[in-house]
């Protein structure tokens, strides 16, 4: 008999969303293919956002000179933004959770009583309830837990049911936390988050960070580590390590291997024997540290083109974004401000220092890798701890 193997062939195409034009392309499935694969609230095509959004984002951001004025509503990511959840159980029978450097200050900041008179802050996370409440405990503590304003979880993304136990793609639609929380809308509300998929619907909302993974969490132990030998002091540095440049694309599985701190002395001092460009020693010291480039405070554009990479040092994102929390509390329009540029242009406007103008510039680019470029993350990191100094806050690393 016969047999004959017949191939269902189903066109596929690669389509730029924006947000990861330069890093990868989100996988578009055709007509035939079987919508099994992809949850309920995904669509092929390009996110059309809602007119009434746009219109808010292109309006003026003025200066407000006392923020409790205006309530801000903060929403934060877990796994990838302030934590590091690695797979498998530890031998408890729980997964560990490494928390990003900095938490303990920024947890201070989120819920120290002068922030609270302005700032509202909730978790959403597209893990299991479960799993959410395992590592909200582990980042806010159990008294920080209670200033929360809600924990959403997986159940909240209105997921089919047989997409809810599966990896599949889940958006954050902020229009679902403003019709909770009347009160928030797209002028006050910032999201947090290491994907620019979740955001699509509301870009301008969206304060892109980068991942905290395996390979973040291992520079870090380095890090930690060699100041445990011995090593100059680094607690003062904030900025990113080069180790892990942006043009650098690893596979995470492989690189992803834990590492015995018994070994890190070794690797520390194979490290301190390299040099990254123009012969730039991993030792701090090495390094002078750049400052705003006027006395108030601001930069201008040409100042956030520098890409020279840095010292190794601990992961300083939750210090800058400390920094940007304090800048947008006097910001009238949380969406129109990221969208003029507000992070890339490290705060400039002719409204800083007490004036009522809209912000300078052409514009930022949705899901804009700003963390990557120099100048930015350590403007932003300075300006974190300054807003953690005038609340009497220590800059802590470490629980």
């Amino acid at each position: 008999m016969k047999k004959s193997l017949i191939f269902l062939a189903t066109r596929t195409r690669f389509m730029d969303f924006g947000p990861h034009a330069k890093r990868a392309s989100l996988f578009v499935p055709s007509r035939s293919m079987s919508s099994a694969f992809f949850p309920a609230n995904f669509t092929s095509t390009k996110a059309v956002l809602d007119p009434t959004y746009i219109s808010v984002t292109r309006a003026p951001s003025t200066y407000i000179s006392l923020p409790a004025s205006q309530r801000k509503l903060l929403v934060l990511d877990l796994n990838g933004t302030l934590l590091f959840r690695p797979k498998g159980k530890s031998k408890q029978g729980q997964r560990t959770v490494h928390p990003r450097p900095y938490i303990p200050s920024l947890r201070q900041y989120l819920f120290h009583e002068k922030t609270k008179t302005w700032l509202d802050t909730m978790v959403w996370s597209s893990a299991q309830g479960h799993n959410v409440g395992e590592m909200v405990k582990k980042v806010f503590t159990v008294e920080g837990e209670m200033g929360l304003k809600a924990v959403w979880a997986r159940d909240t993304l209105d997921l089919d049911p047989k997409f809810y136990h599966k990896k599949t793609v889940t958006i954050k639609d902020l229009n679902k936390i403003w019709k909770t929380f009347p009160v928030h809308n797209a002028k006050t509300t910032l999201l947090v988050d290491d994907s620019t998929q979740k955001a699509r619907l509301q870009p301008w909302n969206h304060v892109y960070v980068k991942e905290y993974g395996q390979l973040e969490r291992r520079d870090d132990l380095i890090e930690r580590n060699r100041r445990a030998i011995g090593g100059k002091e680094g607690a003062s540095t904030i900025y990113q390590s080069p180790l892990l440049s942006a043009n650098r694309k690893p596979e995470r599985e492989q690189a992803g291997r834990s590492l015995d701190l018994d070994t890190l002395p070794k690797m520390y001092t194979m490290l301190s024997e390299l040099s990254v460009h123009d012969k730039t020693s991993l030792d701090p010291s090495t390094y002078t540290h750049s400052t705003p480039s006027s006395s108030n405070g601001t930069s201008t554009p040409s100042d956030a083109n520098s890409t020279t990479p840095l010292p190794s040092g601990l992961d300083s994102i939750l210090l800058a974004l400390i920094g940007i929390l304090d800048t947008i509390k006097h910001q009238d329009n949380v969406s129109a401000w990221l969208r003029s540029g507000g992070i890339v242009l490290c705060g400039a406007s002719d409204g800083v220092g007490g004036g009522t103008g809209a912000m300078l510039g052409n514009g930022a680019t949705i899901g804009d890798r700003w963390f990557d470029t120099v100048h930015i993350i350590n403007w932003w990191g300075d300006r974190g701890k300054r807003a953690l100094e005038e609340l009497g806050i220590g800059v802590v690393e470490y629980d």
